[in-house]
């Protein structure tokens, strides 16, 4: 389960920022440790009522024809 003290500072990060996941609904929320500086460090991180991943969103291009 991923914590606030989980998180890393994402201030200077350009690309491949980690962001947080529901795998059940798709949503989508900043993993960035200072947007949640007034959380306790032991905040699990959920949405459905389920644990959320730390995810690298990777989007590419397939040529179809």
């Amino acid at each position: 389960m991923i914590t606030v003290k989980d998180l890393k500072d994402q201030t200077e990060t350009i690309e491949n920022r980690p962001i947080l996941f529901c795998p059940n609904c798709g949503a989508e929320h900043s993993a960035n440790a200072g947007d949640y500086f007034m959380a306790s460090p032991d905040h699990v991180f959920t949405c459905c009522d389920r644990p959320m991943l730390l995810v690298i969103k990777r989007i590419g291009y397939e040529v179809i024809k």
